[in-house]
């Protein structure tokens, strides 16, 4: 599945983003209109994107117990130390996976949210945190050809983080385009004046 990371470029990114939004400000208003079915599709797409994060972080990239136990626990080792010898496309497809890893976690957060409304920023980073940790520890417990790198929790975690923010953003748009609707209504739908309606009775 690695794969994937050859589509990223910074014109996806954005689309991404956008759409990510706009899928923000339509379950908003969707959550308005349906109420618990709108909440049961939101945990059915939380567990969807569960089980796509699994298996694209813990999917074997050979035998199992075959790898090393190889742990990185300095943040920015890659960027810091192994980037300034990297190739122009080494660090093409660095920056890529960076992304790759942060944008699997939108989807997340975003469900995230609309399953469990009261939830706030802090609870979906926590929440991201720990997924995070558990793919991290799996990946060193199966030792599968995968490095267990404390840098992909942090992109993982910055990654949620835009995805709590977007749903904020989509939330507050939704309710403002609503609440801008709603005050339209109100002016149009205002009774006639006093004035008018006794020149009709005389």
């Amino acid at each position: 599945m690695w794969q994937v990371i050859l589509y990223i470029t910074p014109l996806n990114v954005i689309f991404g983003l956008l759409a990510c939004l706009l899928v923000c400000i339509f379950g908003t208003t969707l959550r308005r209109k349906r109420g618990a079915e709108a909440g049961r599709g939101a945990q059915f797409l939380l567990l969807f994107f569960l089980g796509i994060t699994l298996l694209a972080t813990l999917t074997p990239s050979q035998a199992i117990g075959s790898g090393d136990s190889t742990v990185w626990i300095i943040p920015g080792q890659g960027l810091l130390f192994d980037y300034a010898a990297m190739e122009d496309m080494e660090r093409s497809m660095y920056i890529r996976q960076q992304v790759a890893n942060a944008a699997m976690f939108l989807p997340v957060a975003i469900s995230f949210r609309f399953s469990f409304p009261r939830s706030g920023l802090t609870v979906t980073v926590m929440a991201a945190c720990a997924l995070s940790l558990f793919i991290e520890f799996t990946q060193w417990l199966m030792r599968a050809g995968r490095v267990v790198d404390i840098d992909d929790v942090l992109v993982n975690v910055s990654g949620a983080s835009m995805g709590a923010l977007l749903y904020a953003l989509g939330v507050w748009l939704a309710t403002h385009r609503t609440g801008a609707k709603e005050t339209g209504s109100r002016h149009r739908r205002a009774p006639r004046p006093s004035w008018d309606v006794s020149r009709k009775e005389r």
